[in-house]
């Protein structure tokens, strides 16, 4: 083996590492608390959701706006109707999902163990159905990450998805949407604190209601800067050494 031959493998080892490197440092999935609603089981529907904390009443909430049913009652867990029935979500989860009242600020939230790592980046996915109750077109729904600053839950990256029959052309599929937060770096003040979760009606009037299901949240490795130097210097390597080699040939 020749001194070009050589350095064709060498340049061949950094380029392979360095690409190694960057696919092992894909998106990894955090862990959450019953992600598909699954908790607590139930045969119809429960008000209970296990592992989530509801946002608490506004002060202007009256059951009349939604149909008689307390805020408790404005969000809860439902299982998946029997096969046959023209309610049955066709793509869900598991066995249950979650509905939710289009009534501003009703909701779901999930501080997580986990904490905002620097030089990650995150992104949360969610199922949603629109349509339920007769929802009507226009209403919002919030998805979204916060972190957690003493007492205060700071919102950071959010997607709202509106409800439409172009979006939801029938109410039994979940269509999936997400929200990110770019790159953390080490001045942002979220850097090392608690990840949340919200899942919240950003506007309506209390008639219909959306459906959600499978909650994922996955953290992804950017590489640092010289990581992708090295990379493009093997991928230079790699050019010259090919020129030589024709030369010579």
């Amino acid at each position: 083996m020749n001194f070009n031959d050589r350095f064709v493998v060498r340049a061949s080892g950094v380029v392979g590492g360095v690409f190694l490197a960057s696919v092992m440092a894909s998106a990894t999935p955090v862990s959450l608390s019953n992600p598909s609603f699954e908790l607590p089981a139930t045969g119809f529907v429960d008000t209970r959701v296990d592992g989530w904390a509801k946002t608490p009443a506004p002060v202007w909430f009256d059951p009349v706006l939604a149909g008689g049913a307390s805020w408790d009652q404005v969000s809860g867990v439902f299982a998946n109707p029997p096969v046959g029935q023209a309610t049955r979500k066709t793509n869900i989860d598991g066995n249950q999902a979650l509905y939710l009242f289009a009534l501003p600020t009703a909701g779901l939230t999930q501080t997580l163990s986990a904490t905002y790592e620097v030089g990650v980046s995150y992104t949360l996915t969610l199922g949603v159905a629109g349509g339920g109750g007769n929802l009507p077109e226009g209403s919002s729904f919030l998805l979204g990450l916060y972190y957690v600053d003493g007492a205060s839950a700071v919102s950071l990256g959010t997607t709202f998805v509106t409800h439409s029959l172009a979006t939801f052309p029938v109410s039994t599929t979940f269509v999936d949407f997400s929200a990110t937060v770019p790159t953390v770096g080490s001045g942002d003040a979220w850097a090392g604190k608690p990840i949340g979760v919200q899942l919240i009606a950003a506007s309506g009037t209390g008639v219909g209601y959306w459906d959600l299901d499978n909650v994922r949240l996955e953290a992804t490795v950017v590489p640092e800067p010289g990581t992708w130097a090295l990379l493009g210097t093997g991928a230079g390597l790699l050019w010259v050494a090919g020129r030589r080699r024709n030369v010579r040939g």
